[in-house]
């Protein structure tokens, strides 16, 4: 496989500000961090990953990310945070992100100075900037470079990149912490998030979907949110009595499919359409 030149001098100018550079790479084991990790540890003096372990996240995915590390030897640690004992956070205002993004990335600060290394990287990239990102102030606040952003490479040219260097996470949907899924102003507690997530792996597992979100409204409203090219395979009286039953046992009261499909951020539309 031959990447286009644009591509190519893209790549080649990510690679320069790694070299001869130890580097500490904000891990969730997705395709944006994987491609920054695996290129770290390639061409960078050393790596490390650093993952956070907390509720707003799948146990599979932390998983995920400790195999990836694994597989190609990159030193990696955990950070475990309950952002539930924040009550500034757990208010869901709309800069949500923007209190999480802070936390995580002080604690993320304190390991850099503490190793003595020399950058810290964020896979945010350049499409991330059409959508409403308040997280991306904090990135800004305390000095986080953000490598795909700056050398304007999108999330369709990371996956090729990592298909170029045969990484398998090429084609890994696009993860966000489950607090993404309640409405802004809408409390954040425990009981919601597993509500969630117990309802996004049982329709995972049971239907074999790759891409999808459970949205959760006013305590007890699923809407839930697939590719349009799944709805074939969940739109069957029996399978929709058995995601009723499930759902009910979680504790929602209505369930609904939005015949939009899936959005990355469509809970931020409320403000974008300001």
């Amino acid at each position: 496989m031959k990447l286009n030149k644009t591509l190519e001098q893209k790549l080649q100018h990510l690679i320069s500000v790694l070299r001869n550079k130890k580097v500490v790479v904000a891990f969730s084991g997705g395709v944006d961090s994987s491609l920054l990790a695996f290129l770290s540890n390639k061409y960078g003096k050393e790596a490390l990953l650093v993952t956070e372990r907390s509720i707003l996240y799948l146990d599979e995915d932390i998983e995920e990310a400790a195999h990836f590390a694994k597989k190609y030897q990159i030193p990696h640690i955990f950070i475990d945070l309950d952002p539930l004992d924040d009550d500034n956070f757990t208010e869901n205002p709309a800069n949500r992100c923007y209190i999480c993004k802070k936390g995580l990335y002080s604690e993320i600060i304190k390991i850099k100075e503490e190793k003595n290394f020399d950058l810290i990287l964020d896979g945010s990239n350049l499409d991330d900037l059409t959508d409403y990102r308040p997280g991306m102030q904090a990135l800004k606040e305390l000095n986080i470079l953000t490598p795909y952003i700056e050398f304007k490479i999108n999330k369709e040219e990371i996956r090729e990149l990592s298909k170029y260097f045969e990484l398998s996470v090429h084609s890994k949907p696009s993860m966000a912490c489950f607090a993404s899924r309640i409405p802004y102003n809408q409390a954040i507690n425990e009981k919601k998030l597993i509500m969630i997530r117990e309802a996004e792996r049982f329709l995972r597992n049971s239907f074999n979907l790759n891409q999808l979100r459970v949205r959760i409204h006013n305590n007890n409203l699923a809407r839930i949110e697939l590719e349009k090219e799944d709805f074939s395979k969940v739109l069957k009286k029996r399978n929709l009595n058995l995601i009723t039953n499930k759902f009910k046992d979680l504790g929602f009261t209505y369930i609904t499919i939005d015949i939009e499909g899936f959005r990355s951020g469509s809970m931020n539309l409320p403000i974008t359409k300001k």
